[in-house]
């Protein structure tokens, strides 16, 4: 009886994890392994629910410049739970004036929609430029860069630059930037595009499809360069 309400659940609720042996229980396996059937089908029960929480992917970019390909990109996400995590790494090989060789790793943590913790690396031809963290502490966010310390105004950050990548800013105004440490205006363009001016001049305009970014057209002030979407899984 115990197997048999098992089984309704998981074909009803998991119909494609169930294998096909299970799927059919007047099989051999289950007349001659009554007990060691029941036992797989309540091992599957457990198991289920947690894995069907924890979802994660990956996607990647190319970056080029003058039509020259000279770097490359990679996004990760993973859902589990409440919890999100996003990571980000990218090394770009290029030469103005003189070679220069950047390599940037970005990391976003979201708990229940809220951004509880980020961290922006970012090294050129070896040597740190940029090494900061954001971490929401005691009710406030403080950010921690060169060993100091400083408290930010803002009470609630819920998307910053590094889900650009993953969701569409369709209904939304602004999107803080870590490295800024403010919010950015977000602009909608007459070719779809979605364009971020920094404080620093620099700007990024983003396209999408079905929720994900497939290009980022950046405008600095020495240099234009594009991010273009390769592949996803």
């Amino acid at each position: 009886m115990i197997s048999l309400l098992i089984y309704l659940y998981l074909k009803k609720y998991y119909p494609m994890a169930l294998p096909k042996w299970v799927l059919q229980p007047g099989a051999l396996f289950t007349k001659c392994f009554p007990s060691l059937y029941t036992g797989l089908l309540i091992l599957m029960l457990l198991l289920l629910p947690k894995l069907s929480r924890s979802q994660s992917r990956q996607i990647n970019y190319s970056i080029t410049k003058g039509g020259d390909h000279i770097g490359w990109l990679n996004i990760d996400e993973n859902r589990n739970g409440n919890r999100t995590t996003l990571q980000l790494t990218s090394e770009i090989k290029t030469r103005i004036i003189v070679p220069i060789n950047v390599y940037t790793n970005e990391s976003s943590t979201y708990e229940n929609g809220q951004l509880i913790f980020s961290s922006i690396s970012r090294k050129t031809n070896g040597n740190t430029k940029l090494n900061k963290q954001t971490k929401w502490m005691d009710d406030k966010y403080e950010v921690v860069e060169n060993g100091g310390k400083e408290n930010l105004h803002h009470a609630f950050i819920g998307i910053n630059l590094l889900s650009l990548y993953l969701m569409e800013p369709k209904d939304i105004d602004e999107v803080y930037s870590d490295n800024h440490e403010c919010f950015i205006k977000i602009i909608k363009t007459n070719d779809g595009g979605y364009k971020l001016k920094f404080p620093d001049g620099n700007s990024n305009c983003y396209y999408y499809k079905d929720g994900i970014c497939m290009k980022i057209k950046i405008v600095h002030k020495f240099y234009s360069a594009n991010i273009i979407l390769s592949s996803k899984n």
